[in-house]
């Protein structure tokens, strides 16, 4: 589509820039955050209507990037150093988020999540559906931000399905490129796991590497003993795992009653002869299911 557009208001079209003088364009977004500007005298009343069946007119244009919002978009390219050393602090935390659709206010979206934080922060847009938050850190410690507790009022107020990754504090140095990339991967494989939730953690997508190997024959039988209980009962197995082994906070998220869900869970103890309370049932039973939706 960029392309026909181009050809078509050749001369008189911006895509991702900044002409001379942008009061003279009319600007819109494309679905994917692609910022159009088309001189306004090229336009005609009945092109703007068209145009509107397929791009969403700006009622804000983007503010410019600063020059540190443009090294870290060299760095999340290519892993240019320049950004990184910028940041007065010993550690930092990366924050990725992403949502279904163009968040229009930026300038609103950023100050709300700045709101949410007590040390400073660096946000770096990808187009307007998603981005990167640095977080500065004096110290290593791991308290999670409010934004935690925030994501689904910050969703409600954007009108946006919004998605989390929030990755472990980490030490400013060499390797960190490195751990973006990694945690770049991971909240892409979580959105794939658990599609419906919007707040992810570290230690929600650490099992995952384990299941890079694909299903084999032994595999395969080892993990039958699954095919004995239904999606229901598995969803209340791992709700119950999710929820450190918690009942009654599980049988809430699950809409049961306690003693159903404890019923459901001895059930599935004799059934399969693992104890989902101790450590080692409850993370090989996890990592079973997690290989099963893998699958």
């Amino acid at each position: 589509m960029l392309k026909e557009l181009e050809s078509l208001y050749e001369g008189d079209i911006v895509i991702n820039g900044q002409p001379e003088y942008p009061e003279a364009y009319e600007w819109f977004y494309t679905a994917d955050g692609d910022e159009i500007g088309i001189a306004k005298q090229r336009l005609t009343k009945r092109e703007r209507q068209l145009l509107t069946l397929f791009l969403t007119p700006a009622e804000h244009r983007r503010e410019r990037e600063s020059e540190e919002e443009r090294a870290w978009k060299r760095w999340m390219a290519s892993g240019d150093p320049a950004a990184s050393a910028m940041l007065a602090a010993p550690y930092c935390r990366l924050i990725h988020f992403t949502a279904n659709r163009s968040i229009a206010n930026k300038a609103e979206f950023t100050e709300t999540i700045r709101s949410l934080f007590e040390s400073p922060i660096t946000i770096v847009w990808d187009k307007d559906r998603g981005g990167l938050i640095i977080e500065a850190r004096q110290k290593r410690t791991a308290e999670l931000p409010l934004l935690t507790e925030m994501a689904d009022a910050l969703a409600a107020d954007f009108y946006a399905a919004i998605h989390l990754f929030i990755g472990p504090v980490r030490p400013v140095d060499d390797r960190l490129y490195e751990s973006f990339l990694l945690e770049k991967e991971c909240f892409a494989a979580a959105r794939r796991f658990w599609p419906k939730q919007t707040v992810y953690e570290w230690e929600d997508v650490i099992p995952l590497p384990l299941l890079g190997a694909g299903i084999d024959e032994k595999t395969a039988q080892l993990l039958s003993f699954l095919d004995e209980f239904d999606e229901d009962e598995i969803r209340a197995m791992e709700t119950f795992l999710q929820c450190n082994l918690n009942v009654s906070m599980a049988a809430k998220k699950l809409y049961m009653h306690r003693n159903s869900l404890q019923y459901r869970i001895d059930k599935w103890t004799e059934q399969t002869g693992i104890d989902i309370k101790r450590f080692k049932g409850a993370a090989a039973i996890y990592l079973a299911i997690l290989h099963r939706r893998r699958s």
